[in-house]
């Protein structure tokens, strides 16, 4: 398969329902991931200091905003990736290529986010020394509980067969 299939290409571009973040944007969590990656800006956490800047107040790490969108392990949830929809069955593989985060309003410590997600972009196939499959686009928008978007992550995957796999 070669080109995408007209169905592929109308699953790009189409937004999921909004969901909500799993749980609230919270300090335990900042606080821990604060601790995780050495960063001892006050901001996340000193009120007083936080209130003293042009941010007005305390906010978690921007680079936590994916961290919103996960569900725990367990239970397990029930949302379903707009990936399952791309009937790439004969590309059981699938390796992380890029991210990229954009940052646009601060995460606020007991916002509860919605979240929206797409299929973005999907490749012809392509061959690589991996094998042979499409690479995957999809971004996720991430907004606060004044339907603001609070920043985005978009990621790229390559959905492969290995080399070698003819697919059967």
């Amino acid at each position: 398969m070669p080109v995408i299939t007209d169905e592929q290409q109308a699953l790009i571009g189409r937004e999921s329902a909004p969901r909500p973040a799993p749980q609230a944007v919270n300090p335990a969590m900042a606080s821990h991931w604060c601790e995780m990656v050495e960063d001892p800006n006050p901001i996340h956490h000193d009120e007083e200091y936080a209130a003293s800047t042009w941010l007005e107040g305390t906010f978690a790490p921007p680079t936590m905003l994916f961290t919103w969108l996960m569900p725990p392990v367990w239970p397990e949830g029930n949302f379903k990736s707009p990936l399952r929809k791309l009937n790439l069955e004969s590309c059981p593989n699938t390796i992380a290529v890029k991210a990229v985060q954009e940052y646009e309003k601060p995460l606020r410590y007991g916002d509860t986010l919605t979240i929206t997600s797409q299929i973005a972009d999907i490749s012809d196939e392509k061959t690589t020394r991996l094998g042979t499959g499409h690479f995957v686009t999809t971004k996720d928008t991430f907004r606060n509980p004044a339907d603001e978007i609070v920043g985005t992550h978009s990621f790229t995957l390559f959905i492969y067969r290995p080399a070698g796999d003819n697919g059967s």
